[in-house]
């Protein structure tokens, strides 16, 4: 690209060269030019139509470097500011020739020779500058270009390094995935198991909470039989009795009478009369508490003492007042019973 840009360049220092030859003749300072005024007047023509083309060259010289230009400011903006001098010092190349052009067509002098031979080693040395200038330029590109050749190698190596890494730590992560999921699997089968453990724990104690809920029954069964056995035997010769407590010291008071047992009604029924109930079972009578309205369940048979009256110290209640035996108001809702203590 930049062979071929700088062959008009040379091409163009080559007729500056020539011409100024023309306009100068033998460099001896004592020797006279053997051209005439024809010859004069063809070399200038000459001269004039070589400046033209070279004017050409020029125009086609700026049109290249302006394409460049564009094609630079794309490339890298620092670039900008050197195109824009060489584009001023094309305009002011393009200026010098066409004062040059009006110079060669005012006036045919030596002096005027001398001037545009000044004027065009003016533009050789512009040339070269812009000669240089482009080699310049492209030695900047190049070195540009290598750097961001440096950097895209560098950020590539980056990429690929970081690559590997992904692939290091994605190879990690599954097979901690995996030992995790292994794990999963094995506290679920093991919870499994146990749950099954669990379940049959949990039917055997329901059968056994059942057996023992029977059991319990039964036992309760057994206690109020045994209870029933104590007070019989306890009262065997016993006129009176406690039915259906707590324990052996407590319970509805039921007494003997014509064959069968009957109750005792609440009516008046106080601590007095509950002292002598539990001096009658040989009980202590220190803290005897009297009960009414059934507390201890309702009983069978008659009726056999309402209305009692005892001073509590009396050592069977067919001892204290009452009324008449079997004549009784009283229903077994009404049962009295007491606690000895």
């Amino acid at each position: 690209m930049a062979g071929e840009k700088t062959v008009p360049l040379i091409l163009l220092c080559c007729v500056a060269q020539n011409a100024a030859l023309l306009f100068q003749g033998n460099s001896n300072p004592g020797q006279a030019t053997t051209l005439g005024p024809i010859g004069k007047d063809a070399t200038l023509s000459l001269l004039i139509q070589e400046v033209l083309d070279l004017k050409i060259q020029v125009q086609n010289q700026e049109q290249e470097i302006q394409t460049l230009k564009g094609h630079q400011t794309l490339k890298n903006n620092v670039t900008t500011s050197t195109l824009n001098q060489l584009m001023s010092e094309f305009v002011d190349i393009k200026l010098s020739f066409e004062v040059l052009q009006q110079d060669c067509d005012q006036t045919f002098n030596l002096t005027g020779f001398q001037s545009l031979t000044k004027k065009i080693d003016d533009v050789e040395q512009s040339i070269k500058y812009l000669t240089l200038s482009q080699e310049r330029h492209e030695l900047q590109d190049e070195a540009a270009n290598r750097t961001i050749s440096q950097e895209l190698h560098r950020l590539n190596q980056m990429t690929s390094d970081l690559q590997t890494k992904q692939d290091v730590t994605n190879r990690t992560m599954v097979r901690h995935i995996l030992d995790l999921q292994n794990l999963v699997q094995a506290v679920q089968r093991k919870m499994t198991s146990q749950s099954v453990d669990i379940h049959s724990l949990q039917v055997d104690l329901l059968t056994e909470r059942t057996s023992i809920s029977s059991l319990g029954s039964d036992i309760a069964t057994l206690q109020s039989k045994v209870q029933s056995l104590n007070y019989t035997l306890q009262n065997n010769n016993s006129t009176i009795r406690l039915v259906g407590g707590t324990d052996l010291n407590s319970g509805r008071v039921e007494v003997f009478y014509n064959g069968t047992w009957g109750t005792v009604c609440d009516d008046y029924f106080d601590y007095k009369d509950a002292k002598v109930v539990c001096r009658m079972l040989g009980k202590n009578t220190s803290h005897a508490v009297a009960h009414s309205r059934a507390h201890f369940g309702q009983g069978a048979g008659p009726v056999v003492y309402d209305n009692l009256g005892c001073m509590g110290t009396e050592a069977d209640l067919s001892e204290c007042r009452h009324t008449p035996f079997g004549h009784s108001d009283c229903k077994h809702d009404e049962d009295a019973g007491v606690t000895c203590g």
